[in-house]
């Protein structure tokens, strides 16, 4: 009995420090902080850069749908996206007119489903058939190439002809050649009848 409870009591010591071994390890594993990365993939700097760019998108039929200019893409690695400088883009349909869209600057998100213009947007409908061609202006404009639309909230002002609306907001869909002012409007339809 004696000699059990002197193991005991030498045993104690040992499992004691065995334990306290054991956590300081997994505190100081717990703590430690990790290795910094110095790729640079996480910064958000350019990682490469395209001047006189150009995107085109096609269908399953292998038409031309869109395509997209730019004077200048800069590339960021820690968002895979892009600014890009004096952006064009056309949404191209067979027997629909031409909708052209550009502005000072832009930016593409990852997969490149919405496009940004920034200052000084421009949309421009070309003539078709009987309809004039129509230029819309404003601050900005999303884009989504995809579904051939494009929208803001900000205020547009449209011209046709003689014609002009002024709004807040814009919806323009290429597949129906709509373009629908959301609110505040106002604006001159020109007659059909009058002489020009």
């Amino acid at each position: 009995m004696k000699r059990l409870e002197r193991f005991a009591s030498a045993l104690f010591p040992i499992v004691l420090l065995g334990s306290l071994t054991a956590a300081t390890f997994w505190l100081a594993k717990a703590t430690q902080l990790p290795e910094p990365d110095h790729s640079g993939k996480f910064r958000h700097d350019v990682d490469y850069f395209i001047d006189d760019f150009t995107m085109s998108r096609i269908d399953k039929q292998g038409q031309l749908r869109h395509v997209m200019t730019a004077k200048r893409l800069d590339h960021y690695p820690d968002t895979d996206e892009s600014d890009v400088v004096k952006p064009v883009a056309k949404f191209i349909k067979p027997g629909r007119p031409v909708v052209t869209m550009s502005s000072d600057t832009g930016h593409i998100n990852s997969d490149a489903s919405e496009v940004l213009l920034k200052d000084n947007v421009r949309v421009v409908r070309d003539a078709f058939k009987d309809r004039e061609a129509m230029i819309a202006t404003g601050p900005d404009l999303t884009i989504f190439p995809d579904s051939e639309t494009a929208q803001t909230k900000s205020p547009v002002e449209m011209v046709q002809g003689k014609s002009w609306l002024k709004g807040t907001g814009l919806q323009v869909d290429n597949a129906t050649m709509n373009s629908i002012l959301e609110s505040r409007v106002t604006g001159q339809f020109a007659s059909k009848h009058e002489k020009r």
